[in-house]
């Protein structure tokens, strides 16, 4: 029979059947045990070509849809296929086949379009997010292309805005070439007041460890230095000569001030917004031309 006149004439069978939930996985293997290294199954599978899935889909609208529903939320008549545990272990269509050929009618594809089928739900089932969130989610095989804005544009307001602490002769000499290939890295490192993805500040000490800071005494008396630790009850400096210096505190007595290196920048980042980000875009497009 010609295949477009069998998928129309099989309206009725069901892909899985309402025990797939409780379809243990088969031996040797746990859910997601092929993407245990890189993340779950379903996110780590290679999608097969745009051909497959385009026969995947009518298959599945034809078959299945009608009881697991086109979104595969499933219905009274079918499970839901995002919790499925054979079409989430499933690789190529191996545990799919097992159910149809346990089905009641029995769903009787060939191998190619059980395939095909298959391939479909794992396209759909590699876009969910974390936590039961729907397809959708997280988009696959997109480009994402930040290198959008004009150069030249963003030279002038590099000069305007950011030459008075920047230099592209100083510090940001060869910054593109630290973010080969990765101008998103390139542009995230520049906005949030990095260099080389390494954001800056102490370990270990809580909040602004590592930072300037001034301590304010009941007696008024103000001592400056490094934080090195902040708490409720205790603050810890280095002092100019390398030593330090520690105070009980109670009721936020003694005050302590602290002094956030990236301030300036933040504040520049606000104001670098706008409407279509184009300043950001523009200034991301210079930066990548500082090889």
């Amino acid at each position: 029979m010609n295949r477009n006149l069998w998928i129309t004439a099989v309206a009725g069978p069901c892909l899985l059947v309402n025990a797939l939930l409780a379809q243990a996985p088969p031996a040797g293997g746990g859910r997601g045990r092929g993407g245990r290294a890189g993340g779950f199954t379903q996110f780590t599978r290679p999608l097969a070509s745009q051909d497959v899935l385009a026969r995947g889909k009518a298959l599945f609208d034809a078959n299945c849809a009608s009881c697991h529903a086109a979104d595969f939320r499933g219905t009274d008549k079918g499970v839901n296929i995002l919790r499925s545990g054979p079409a989430l272990d499933d690789k190529h269509g191996e545990l799919i086949a097992q159910v149809l050929a346990k089905h009641t009618p029995p769903v009787n594809m060939v191998e190619a379009d059980t395939v095909a089928t298959a391939e479909y739900i794992h396209s759909i089932l590699a876009t969910t997010g974390g936590q039961g969130s729907p397809p959708g989610r997280n988009p696959t095989g997109l480009q994402l292309n930040v290198l959008v804005g004009d150069a030249k544009a963003g030279e002038a307001y590099f000069a305007a805005h950011c030459a008075s602490c920047h230099s592209v002769t100083g510090d940001l000499k060869g910054l593109a070439s630290q973010y080969d290939d990765d101008p998103r890295g390139l542009q995230g490192a520049w906005v949030s007041g990095t260099k080389a993805g390494v954001f800056r500040g102490g370990r270990g000490g809580g909040l602004g460890a590592g930072q300037p800071a001034t301590v304010t005494l009941a007696s008024g008396e103000k001592v400056q230095g490094t934080l090195v630790k902040k708490t409720d009850f205790l603050v810890v400096l280095t002092l100019p000569d390398g030593t330090r210096k520690s105070w009980a505190r109670e009721n936020e007595i003694p005050k302590v001030e602290i002094t956030d290196p990236q301030a300036a920048h933040k504040k520049m980042a606000i104001e670098l917004d706008d409407p279509e980000n184009k300043n950001m875009h523009d200034v991301t497009a210079y930066l990548a031309t500082l090889k």
